[in-house]
């Protein structure tokens, strides 16, 4: 298994390809980077003064045919570049939720900020062709000027046997 076996996928149904409807539900078969600034939309200026809190959710698919993933966590490896955003993670293991809008935020989640695999959430083994619910919650602080951001999620796994 190499690393580009593991995919991140937007949700929100089969033919999504937006990441603001990625609240959700079915996974797409549209492919999403790692970034999360390829998840979040523009921030607005009545967003920036007022501070937002915005969801989204991606899925985490093993695309290999045959082998597993052994002990797979998600950790954010790049924290977001702007002191005045946040973006927490949070693993859904039910894996049938859906928002209503990218400011409700999912029911029964703990969210946290993991920043490498020894602290990252676990999502337990992934099998070939399995996929994983995460969402990520992205906090801007009010009163903010101006937001240019980047971050990056990884996942990574034990031994392969």
């Amino acid at each position: 298994m190499i690393a580009s076996d593991i995919k991140f996928h937007l949700s929100g149904g089969t033919n999504n390809s937006d990441p603001k409807l990625s609240l959700g539900g079915a996974i797409s078969n549209t492919v999403c980077g790692s970034g999360t600034n390829q998840l979040f939309d523009i921030v607005l200026p009545d967003e920036v003064l007022a501070g937002d809190i915005e969801y989204r959710c991606i899925w985490v698919k093993n695309t290999h045919v045959s082998e597993i993933l052994y002990g797979a966590r998600i950790f954010i490896s790049e924290e977001t570049t702007s002191p005045d955003t946040t973006v927490l993670l949070a693993y859904d293991s039910a894996g049938t939720q859906t928002i209503a809008n990218e400011n409700t935020p999912p029911i029964g989640l703990t969210f946290s900020i993991p920043l490498s695999y020894e602290t990252g959430i676990e999502l337990g083994d992934i099998s070939a062709n399995i996929k994983k619910m995460i969402w990520l919650k992205y906090i801007i602080t009010a009163g903010v000027i101006k937001i240019t951001d980047e971050g990056q999620l990884t996942v990574m796994g034990g031994v392969i046997a």
